[in-house]
C-alpha cells in the first residue's frame, strides 16, 4: 500500500513491528521480503515517484575536504522512489574473496565474515537484479582462456565480468509493494531523528517531517536505516540525545572510513599486434545468450588474489577501449588522443609513438581506464555542519581525504601492468600514474560509490555495527547499504547491498518470530 504522507495528520502515531527508512535498492529489497511474512512494515520514503527539487535540497550541504560532488548533486544521489537505481548504469559485480579477509599491508581490512558465508544471498540477489545465471567467471560468458591475452591470463591478472541491467527497483517493483496488505510505503516522509531511552540503548520512536512543516511518529520494535552511505551516517549523528554524539558513536566512528572508488584514464597501451577485439569494450559491452535470452555482460581485468596478497596491494580494475586509428598511418590521430588524456607526454613515451607503425585499419593502440581501490582511512569522513535544512537539522558536510597509501598502491598496480605487458611482447604500456605521492592522475574522481561511514567489526571499538548489521549499544537498530562495508574492492556494490539486505532480512524475521 503506498500513502502520501502529506495526507497523515499532524501528531499521528503509527504502530508496526519494522520500520525502514530510505526506499532505494537496500530499503525496496527489505520491504519486499516481508510481503507475506506477517509483521507489519512501514517503509519511509523521503521524496515522491518522481523528482522534486524541493526534496533534494534536503540532501545539500558542504564539501570541506577533497574536491568531490556537492552533497545534494542529482549525480550523486537521488531523493526519491527507487534512489540511485533511478539513474545507475546497472552494472553488477562480486567481489573477490580476498575482499573480504584481513589483508596484510592494509589497516583496517577485513569483514566479519567469509565471502562464502554470503554466497546464498548473492544468488537470490540475482534474481532481485534481473540478472542471468549466477557467474562472474570468464568460462561463465563464453570466453576461452585463449581468447585471454597473456599477461590477463594469470599470475599477476585475472579477467573477471561485470552483468549487466538497469533494474529499475521504483517502476520495477512499485506495483507489487502497492499491493502489499501488511506493507505501507509512506511517500513524502523524510526521517529526522530516533528518540531514544535514557540509557540510549533502545529506539523509542522515529520522528517524521513532511514538507513544509508539519510532523507525525513511527513506533517499531525493529528499525533500519537504509538511506545510502552518506545520509546513513548523518541520520544516527543526529538522533539519540540532545546534547549527545548520535547514536552508535560511543567510540567516534560514525561518518568515518568515507570511501568511494577512484576513477580515472589510466594510459595508453601501444600494441604490438591487434589485440582480441572481445576486451575493447567502449561504453556498451556484450551480450550473448544465456537460458533462452540475451544476457548483457562487460569483462575486464584486474590484479590477481594471489598478487593481492603477495605484493599486498589494493585492487586496480582495468577496461579497455580502442584508440581510433583511421588516417593516422604516421600516428597523428593517436598522438593527439594521447596529449589531450595526459597533458605532457615525457621523451620516452613520444620515441614509443614515432616508432609505432599505426595502421589505417584495425586498431593498434588502446586507452586504458581504471578504477583503484581507496583503502580505509578514518580521517575521511561525513560530518554535520553548522547550517540547517528545513527541518531545523543540521545539513551534512563531506570530508573526502586520500593518503599516500592510496597513490603507492595505485602507483604499484600500475608498474606491474606495464612489466607484464612488456614481458610477454603484447605492447608497451605508458601509465598516467607517476610515483610522486603528491601527484593524482588528471582526470581522476571520486565515483558515487559511496562506502564505509557505518561500517561493520564485531568489536565495538572498531565499528559502528556488528555481524548482524545491528548498531552496536542499540538494540533494535539496524543499518543496510554500502555503509556497512569495511573494505570496498572494485565490485560496484549494488549486487553486494542486495545480498547482504536479503541476509538482514532474514536475521530481523528470525528475531521477531
Amino acid at each position: 500500500m503506498f500513502v502520501d504522507a502529506r495526507t497523515v495528520p499532524a501528531g499521528t502515531i503509527i504502530e508496526t513491528e519494522v520500520c525502514i527508512v530510505g526506499a532505494g535498492a537496500a530499503g525496496i529489497t527489505l520491504g519486499r521480503e516481508f510481503i507475506d511474512s506477517g509483521f507489519r512494515v512501514v517503509l519511509l520514503e523521503s521524496g515522491d515517484t518522481d523528482f522534486r527539487e524541493a526534496t533534494q535540497a534536503l540532501y545539500d550541504g558542504t564539501n570541506i575536504g577533497r574536491r568531490y560532488f556537492e552533497p545534494g548533486d542529482v549525480g550523486l544521489r537521488l531523493r526519491y522512489f527507487g534512489g540511485a537505481t533511478n539513474h545507475w548504469g546497472g552494472w553488477c559485480a562480486i567481489p573477490d574473496p580476498v575482499d573480504f579477509e584481513v589483508r596484510e599491508g592494509i589497516r583496517y581490512s577485513g569483514w566479519p565474515f567469509t565471502r562464502k558465508h554470503l554466497e546464498p544471498w548473492y544468488r537470490r540477489a540475482q534474481d532481485v537484479l534481473q540478472l542471468g545465471p549466477y557467474g562472474y567467471g570468464p568460462s561463465d560468458w563464453d570466453i576461452s582462456s585463449a581468447d585471454i591475452p597473456a599477461p590477463f591470463n594469470g599470475p599477476h591478472f585475472a579477467c573477471q565480468v561485470v552483468q549487466v541491467n538497469e533494474t529499475r527497483f521504483g517502476p520495477d517493483y512499485g506495483p507489487e509493494l502497492r499491493q502489499a496488505q501488511r506493507l505501507i510505503v509512506y511517500l513524502n516522509a523524510n526521517a529526522l531523528r530516533f528518540e531514544t531511552s535514557d540509557s540510549n540503548d533502545t529506539v523509542q520512536s522515529l520522528s517524521v517531517g513532511v514538507l513544509p512543516d508539519h510532523r507525525f511518529t513511527v513506533r517499531a520494535r525493529i528499525y533500519v536505516v537504509a538511506a545510502g552511505g552518506i545520509e546513513n551516517a548523518r541520520l544516527l549523528l543526529l538522533s539519540g540525545k540532545d546534547g549527545g554524539n548520535g547514536l552508535g558513536n560511543g567510540r567516534d566512528l560514525v561518518g568515518r572510513f568515507f570511501m568511494v572508488h577512484l576513477e580515472y584514464p589510466g594510459g595508453l597501451v601501444i600494441l604490438a599486434d591487434p589485440m582480441h577485439p572481445k576486451f575493447t569494450t567502449g561504453d556498451q559491452g556484450f551480450s550473448v545468450d544465456r537460458s533462452g535470452s540475451l544476457r548483457k555482460f562487460v569483462p575486464y581485468f584486474c590484479l590477481s588474489e594471489d598478487s593481492r596478497e603477495k605484493l599486498q596491494l589494493p585492487q586496480l580494475r582495468i577496461l579497455f577501449s580502442k584508440v581510433p586509428t583511421e588516417g593516422a598511418d604516421q600516428g597523428g590521430n593517436v598522438l593527439s588522443y594521447v596529449r589531450s588524456m595526459i597533458g605532457k607526454i615525457d621523451d620516452v613515451a613520444s620515441a614509443i609513438l614515432c616508432q609505432t607503425p599505426f595502421k589505417t585499419s584495425g586498431h593498434t593502440a588502446l586507452s586504458v581506464y581504471c578504477s583503484s581501490e581507496q583503502m580505509p582511512n578514518p580521517d575521511s569522513r561525513i560530518g554535520l555542519g553548522p547550517t540547517t535544512d528545513s527541518f531545523g537539522l543540521r545539513k551534512v558536510t563531506i570530508n573526502w581525504q586520500l593518503t599516500p597509501h592510496d597513490k603507492r598502491g595505485m602507483a604499484a598496480g600500475h608498474r606491474l601492468l606495464g612489466t607484464e605487458i612488456g614481458r610477454v611482447g603484447l605492447g608497451r604500456f605508458w601509465s598516467a600514474v607517476t610515483d610522486d605521492d603528491g601527484a593524482w592522475p588528471r582526470r581522476m574522481f571520486g565515483n558515487q560509490h559511496t562506502i564505509g561511514t557505518t561500517r561493520m567489526h564485531r568489536d565495538p571499538a572498531s565499528g559502528v555495527a556488528d555481524e548482524n548489521c545491528r548498531v552496536h549499544g542499540v538494540q533494535n537498530l539496524y543499518v543496510a547499504g554500502s555503509s556497512v562495508f569495511p573494505t570496498e574492492g572494485t565490485a560496484n556494490p549494488t549486487l553486494t547491498i542486495v545480498a547482504m539486505s536479503l541476509r538482514l532480512a532474514d536475521h530481523i524475521k528470525e528475531k521477531l518470530k
